[in-house]
């Protein structure tokens, strides 16, 4: 796998706007098709024990850490400022990975519409839980960092997922 650069790209297509799930959203400007690269991740390498630092001190002082899970004890932590902060889940998303850092449309995008992603295939995060407002029909209504054992999302995402889930999933439990 090619480290992840420092900065985050997003697509020209999409901007930062109001969200009807939570408070701003990433919003297609103009139509964009099944397949169009949205965004490629960057930012820094930390280990699970650094990720729990960052976390802590986020949630003392009230800041938010924007941060998917790589492979065992790797995770990127995304550039503060970068406009992907403002990207929401959805149980339904439109967007999908196709590699370590890159999230492409899954299906046709419509002008106005609202980008999502499942957070479930971002984290294995025992303690990752948050309330889901996403409105689609099949909202789990809770997102966890167990959801990725979810045997219906490895069906309907397949490959897509982050290495270390893509891993997991490769390899049952016993």
């Amino acid at each position: 796998m090619d480290l992840p650069g420092p900065d985050c790209w997003l697509n020209p297509l999409v901007r930062v706007g109001r969200s009807a799930i939570d408070g701003e959203g990433l919003v297609a400007t103009a139509p964009i098709a099944r397949g169009e690269v949205l965004s490629r991740l960057g930012g820094r390498l930390v280990t699970d024990a650094e990720l729990r630092d960052l976390l802590t001190e986020a949630a003392r002082t009230g800041t938010c850490v924007d941060t998917l899970s790589l492979h065992t004890d790797q995770n990127l932590v995304l550039p503060a400022g970068a406009p992907q902060h403002a990207g929401n889940h959805g149980c339904d998303p439109n967007t999908w990975w196709v590699d370590p850092c890159l999230v492409v449309a899954r299906r046709d995008i419509i002008a106005g519409e609202e980008l999502t992603l499942d957070y479930a295939t971002i984290t294995d995060d025992p303690e990752f839980a948050v309330e889901c407002s996403c409105g689609s029909a099949s909202c789990r209504g809770r997102v966890t960092g167990a959801d990725w054992r979810l045997p219906h999302l490895q069906a309907a995402y397949g490959p897509h997922w982050v290495p270390v889930l893509t891993e997991r999933i490769a390899v049952p439990e016993p």
